[in-house]
This record gives C-alpha cells, sequence and structure tokens, in this order.
C-alpha cells in the first residue's frame, strides 16, 4: 500500500449557492449605482434654482451620500469578486483530491501487481 493516503472527503462547497450570492451581490452593485444616478438627476432638477445655506448643507449631505452609495457597490462587487475566488479554489482542491485518490490507487495496483509477480516467481 502507497505510503501516504489521499483526502478521501469531498470538499464541501456549494457551487450554486455561491453563484447565488455573487449574482445578488453584483445585482445590488448595480441597483446602487442606478438609484444613485438617479438620485443626481433628480438632486439636479430640484435644486436647479435653490440657492443659501440651506443648498449648501444640501450638497454636502448629498455628496456623502452618493460617496457611500459607489462605496457599498464597490463593496459589494468586491464580496463578489472574494466568492468567486473562494468559489475556484473549493474547485481546484475538490480536482487535486480527486487526482490524488487516483494517483493513489494506481500506486496501489502497481504494488498490487508487482507483489504478485514476485509471489510468482518465488
Amino acid at each position: 500500500m502507497p505510503n501516504w493516503e489521499p483526502n478521501w472527503q469531498d470538499v464541501r462547497w456549494d457551487h450554486g449557492a455561491a453563484e447565488e450570492a455573487m449574482a445578488a451581490l453584483r445585482r445590488t452593485a448595480d441597483l446602487l449605482d442606478q438609484m444613485a444616478q438617479e438620485r443626481a438627476r433628480v438632486a439636479r432638477e430640484a435644486t436647479a434654482e435653490w440657492r443659501g445655506r440651506d443648498r449648501g448643507e444640501f450638497d454636502a449631505h448629498f455628496e456623502q451620500m452618493q460617496r457611500r452609495a459607489r462605496e457599498l457597490a464597490e463593496e459589494c462587487r468586491h464580496a463578489a469578486s472574494r466568492i468567486a475566488w473562494a468559489d475556484h479554489q473549493a474547485y481546484v482542491e475538490q480536482k487535486r483530491r480527486e487526482w490524488d485518490r487516483e494517483r493513489w490507487r494506481r500506486e496501489k495496483e502497481a504494488e498490487e501487481r508487482l507483489r504478485r509477480q514476485q509471489q510468482a516467481t518465488s
């Protein structure tokens, strides 16, 4: 028997759930971007003739809100990328385990053939 053991357990990872999570995060990021664009359009119309101190406060808060929307969208895309990386890593690890198992079986068969040949010649 080979002097090593492969990992006989499959990788526990739900590729379907990962795909769903990535898609949901990307949709959320796109929605945040669309909402920010629509807010900017509406704000331009609503503030076209607005002047004064309140307008300045509105502009400052509005820019802060728009910046946070961009940040959230980016965070969603980054999270989707991290899930995609983990999904790929799970796939690669599963393939490695399968390859190791097959290698172990081949080595075991080769050792058994060699043992039978040695017994036949003894």
